[in-house]
């Protein structure tokens, strides 16, 4: 495709450009190439994308003239290149590193951004290998911030965020050069993390879609996002860090699909953050090892949501949203520990082939049901904490169905008291295993309910 010629106005594909940041850092390599983080989101007649997505890549100068770099070096003056990289898309969202090559892409070297133009990414996609390259316009300037220099991510690392008093011009090295956003601070993390990262946030609002994705973390590191250090679901207030789907504070109301996004990552902890007015306050996709510690979410359609990922969500509060306080789905590993959900429609949902255990954690007052297990999926309540409470639920404290089942283990009393139907009622299949004591009292028709070969022992 030639340089020149514009992108279709009919094309069925857009995208969303995230900040383009370059992170020079040095690889124990003959000669130190560099990467830098391109992510984004792509829609296809409207639609998130999902799938392979094809990409190819040059960096060339402002007016598109001069090629400096490509995927696969082919590009001259600003072309097409011939070679593609292939990268996953879930939901839309994507994350390629630029250099990376690992991924089949040209080493990228240092000494390209010792130009005196400025340099700009393009890019091209197709989304299917036998379909034309479309060109994503415009180019997108590619900004050096001196964030580390030739510092190799060896050393930990934290990142000042400040809505208030930052400026995301400013390097988030220090409090008094905080950024202004949450997401201009994950932009200048490279995808391979070596070394232990925190993001700090001071207390304030921020009214953006924090999307964390395609981040590895290396073997005994961490990347942290901490606000509100000091709060618990029983602290009088609320965290003092909040990321909101609003775009008012006057007359709030759902206005984006994420407060948090975590899709395709590992190794991420988020403490001490509300979520609210958000389709998914936060949403886990195909990640490992992430800890969701402290925050509240609320006034979502779901407060969690968390999709073929492993999680431990602790200490944490979900309430006033109107499906799901905490949904694990798509066969997802959960440890819930002293956590609450109230007043949703479902305190805890845990459905298709997901398992876990539950500690100390409160799910009452749910306008449906403390706890919903369904479709080949198993719960154990128990562990060394204290016990659980399934009370005073529209319907039920906890609803087994399809070949699924729930254990109840612990030096504890757990309760089912209260709900409108029935304190534990297994359906299809399930069962219900009492290796600990239990109450089920004042339930509005039993304590209990076997049917359709369903097993309570």
């Amino acid at each position: 495709m030639n340089a020149s010629i514009k992108r279709n106005t009919k094309a069925l594909f857009f995208i969303t450009w995230a900040a383009l940041i370059l992170l020079l850092a040095n690889f124990a390599q003959a000669t130190q190439e560099v990467e830098f983080n391109y992510n984004g989101r792509v829609k296809h007649n409207g639609t998130p994308f999902d799938g392979t997505g094809y990409f190819k890549f040059a960096l060339v100068n402002q007016n598109g003239q001069t090629t400096y770099w490509s995927n696969d070096s082919t590009s001259v003056t600003g072309s097409e290149p011939s070679g593609y990289i292939e990268s996953q898309v879930i939901d839309g969202f994507f994350n390629v590193a630029i250099g990376d090559t690992l991924t089949g892409m040209d080493p990228l070297i240092p000494t390209v951004f010792n130009e005196d133009e400025r340099i700009y990414l393009r890019v091209w996609f197709s989304h299917d290998i036998g379909a034309p390259f479309q060109r994503l316009n415009p180019d997108r300037r590619v900004v050096n911030p001196a964030l580390l220099g030739q510092q190799s991510f060896d050393e930990d690392i934290t990142l000042y965020v400040d809505a208030e008093n930052g400026s995301d011009s400013n390097n988030g090295l220090t409090t008094d050069t905080a950024k202004a956003t949450i997401q201009t601070a994950v932009n200048l993390l490279p995808s391979r993390i070596n070394s232990n990262i925190t993001i700090k946030i001071f207390p304030g609002t921020y009214m953006e879609e924090v999307e964390l994705l395609g981040f590895i973390v290396s073997p005994q590191k961490e990347l942290k996002i901490i606000g509100d250090e000091s709060w618990t679901p029983e602290s009088a207030s609320e965290p003092n860090v909040r990321i909101t789907g609003t775009s008012s504070i006057s007359v709030p109301a759902i206005e984006r699909e994420n407060c948090i996004s975590i899709i395709n990552a590992n190794k991420i902890t988020i403490q001490g953050i509300k979520c609210d007015y958000a389709v998914r306050g936060v949403y886990i996709s195909q990640s490992a090892n992430i800890k969701w510690e402290a925050c509240e979410t609320s006034q979502c359609n779901n407060g969690v949501l968390v999709e073929a990922s492993v999680v431990t969500l602790e200490k944490s509060y979900s309430h006033d949203n109107t499906y799901g306080g905490f949904t694990m789905q798509s066969q997802s590993r959960m440890s819930v520990i002293q956590c609450k959900g109230v007043n949703n429609a479902i305190g805890i949902q845990v459905t298709t082939g997901s398992i876990g255990g539950c500690s100390n954690c409160v799910f009452t007052d749910n306008t449906a049901r403390g706890m919903y297990i369904c479709s080949l999926c198993n719960v154990e309540v128990g562990g060394s904490l204290g016990p659980s409470v399934f009370s005073n639920n529209g319907e039920s404290g906890v609803y087994v169905l399809n070949h699924s089942g729930i254990g109840l283990t612990g030096d504890f009393t757990h309760e089912f008291n209260n709900n409108g139907s029935y304190g534990i009622w297994a359906r299809r299949y399930s069962s219900v295993e009492t290796v600990a004591e239990y109450t089920a009292t004042g339930n509005g028709v039993s304590s209990t309910l076997a049917s359709q070969v369903s097993t309570i022992f």
